[in-house]
């Protein structure tokens, strides 16, 4: 079997979780020789991507693509230009138009791999991974990307969703496409190393992740004015237009020295935030599922969250326990906090419980799963769709 693989919308150091799940997903497709995998990258990131897939048997082709939002002119276009306006219909259109231009026919290939929704696939038989759906939800309406989404999903070949909640808003949001979409649901994108022990500095709390606006780092700065006892650090890429506002924030008086912004990070150096960390904090209006939760929870921190409904889901489907905040109140959140580190050990002790139930879960599993969706659709997708056993054991379903 032929695969290509579209990662053009990922650029390394400035995506987060899609970026993280795409290193894991490559790794554990790699350890099946007995397919073809050529993965499209964007032009100078190469070195970047071999060094997290250090597979020999990786076809990588290099793609130059303009007008791109994670270099330093298009953060700066972003920070000022509105909205309403970047999120446009139009905008959106013209953007992926220009863009398209530059992406290679995928000639040769049985099937491809779209490993983000949001970013226009192409023709042929495609498998597109549906990460969350928020953009088409009236809190995060974005049109422009709920185009997108929507042309995806009628387009593609099959469907695959990589947590329950999500799983539930695309069968209801699109019926339609139940008998060609699956639940595969991922590995802790970084769990802890092995014999790695929490050594926790008191009052450390710490927030992995982008400052995409919907990631409510806001609200949790707002919470740190109430909680002067502690430090936060929020490692991840630095998204504009929100990146400008927390950091002049950050740097207020009542902040200042205690709320730190240090980008991106390595894996290393994430580790020696875990390690140290009090507690870890989860202030997101919405996510596919948190990898800051079950990192945390891989570490044995304990956690303190939003009450948004994928996060509920996400500590329903873990049989899991946290801290639960209202998720846009900063008092909500930091009592949430003096909650959790009054009663830290028993916290603790939830979350080492929660990643006992998730620790067999690998990449190797995980890709296996993705090559049967692949190898369905590249074959003409005979009989039912092929289902996760890991997703329908946590879940209490029948596979097909």
């Amino acid at each position: 079997m032929r695969i290509t693989v579209d990662a053009t919308p990922i650029r390394p150091g400035h995506a987060a979780g899609v970026e993280a799940f795409t290193y894991g997903l490559l790794t554990g497709m790699t350890t099946d020789g007995s397919h073809d995998l050529r993965v499209n990258v964007l032009r100078g990131t190469v070195d970047q991507w071999r060094g997290q897939v250090p597979a020999a048997q990786v076809g990588w082709n290099e793609v130059v693509q303009p007008l791109r939002s994670d270099t330093p002119p298009g953060q700066l276009l972003r920070r000022w230009t509105p909205t309403r306006v970047r999120d446009s219909v139009a905008v959106r259109r013209a953007v992926n138009a220009v863009r398209q231009r530059s992406v290679p026919r995928q000639r040769g290939s049985d099937v491809t791999l779209y490993p983000f929704h949001s970013a226009p696939i192409g023709s042929g038989p495609s498998v597109v991974v549906v990460h969350d759906l928020r953009h088409l939800h009236a809190a995060f309406h974005a049109p422009g990307f709920a185009a997108v989404v929507r042309e995806n999903v009628a387009r593609a070949s099959a469907l695959v969703v990589t947590w329950p909640h999500p799983y539930r808003e695309t069968l209801r949001l699109f019926p339609e496409a139940a008998e060609r979409t699956a639940l595969i649901p991922t590995p802790t994108f970084q769990p802890a190393p092995d014999r790695a022990a929490a050594r926790p500095k008191p009052g450390l709390l710490v927030y992995p992740s982008s400052t995409a606006t919907h990631k409510n780092h806001a609200t949790l700065l707002e919470a740190m004015a109430l909680l002067p006892q502690c430090r936060l650090v929020c490692p991840g890429p630095l998204v504009e237009p929100e990146a400008s506002r927390l950091l002049a924030r950050a740097a207020l008086p009542d902040l200042r020295g205690r709320v730190s912004f240090p980008g991106f990070v390595t894996l290393d150096e994430l580790n020696a935030l875990y390690a140290r960390a009090d507690a870890v904090v989860i202030p997101s209006l919405w996510e596919a599922a948190s990898g800051a939760m079950l990192e945390a929870f891989s570490w044995g921190l304990p956690v303190a969250c939003a009450d948004a409904e994928p996060l509920l889901a996400q500590l329903e489907f873990t049989g899991a326990e946290a801290a639960v905040f209202r998720a846009t109140e900063p008092a909500s959140l930091a009592e949430a906090v003096q909650r959790l580190l009054a009663d830290r050990a028993h916290y603790a002790d939830a979350a080492r419980h929660a990643n006992r139930r998730l620790a067999a879960r690998t990449w190797t599993a995980t890709g296996d799963d993705y090559l049967n969706v692949l190898r369905w659709v590249a074959q003409g997708r005979p009989g039912p769709m092929p289902r996760s056993a890991f997703a329908a054991e946590l879940s209490g379903e029948e596979t097909s």
